[in-house]
């Protein structure tokens, strides 16, 4: 009867845990392919990933180009993108797609911007449009529902950028990272972050606490009934 009782506990505890799988790293057309289900960073789940319209002058990256990988946990998750790809002078390539997240109570947000060389006139400029408690509109720019920002970069100018909002339990997302080559230069490879803070709720401690009281039980448990059998 107890052992029911502390797995029941334990059950309770971690019920709030999603069933998607865990992020991994992957490509921005597998991150795509996972649909509403997404995937979790801790008790974070990133869903709903798309491309959108970037510039209409600049080439799209492939999004099998585009690598994406998980950062953080369940109160500091993130993603982290990285391109390997040359723009020569005169031409511009650019990835820009959207996602959602949602599973805590996210009050600051931050990017960061990194692995890139410019020559000549060429530069990597990466921004960030975020939607706090809402959604963007098909554009993945406009049309926010809730508290909209923008986040912006320039490699070697500025390479980080982070804004406080108002707390909200869904983001939605929009990363546009350009690699301009100029009149006379290139620009070449990027490494993005995007990284968001949650404020844990007191009702998420209590469920943590549970779940660690009750598996120590339940070890304390599984130890005295092995001795009495011995």
């Amino acid at each position: 009867m107890k052992q029911f009782l502390l797995l029941s506990i334990l059950a309770f505890a971690t019920s709030r845990v999603a069933l998607s799988s865990p992020c991994a790293s992957g490509t921005l057309a597998s991150y795509i392919g996972l649909g509403a289900a997404g995937c979790t960073v801790g008790a974070n789940t990133f869903f709903d990933f798309q491309t959108v319209p970037g510039t209409a002058r600049a080439t799209t990256i492939s999004t099998g180009a585009v690598s994406l990988s998980p950062l953080g946990g369940s109160f500091n998750p993130g993603l982290s993108t990285t391109v390997n790809v040359s723009a020569a002078a005169n031409s511009l390539l650019e990835t820009i797609f959207t996602y959602q997240v949602s599973g805590q109570s996210y009050a600051s947000d931050a990017i960061t911007l990194g692995g890139a060389s410019e020559t000549g006139d060429g530069g990597v400029t990466y921004t960030q449009n975020y939607c706090f408690g809402g959604t963007f509109g098909p554009d993945g720019v406009t049309g926010c529902t809730g508290t909209a920002g923008a986040l912006v970069t320039l490699d070697g100018v500025q390479n980080s950028a982070s804004a406080t909002v108002a707390q909200a339990s869904l983001v939605s997302i929009t990363d546009d990272l350009v690699l301009d080559g100029g009149t006379m230069g290139s620009a070449s490879g990027a490494v993005a972050t995007d990284q968001l803070a949650a404020v844990p709720e007191p009702g998420s401690i209590w469920l943590v606490g549970m779940a660690v009281l009750a598996f120590g039980c339940f070890k304390r448990l599984t130890l005295k009934c092995k001795e009495s059998t011995n």
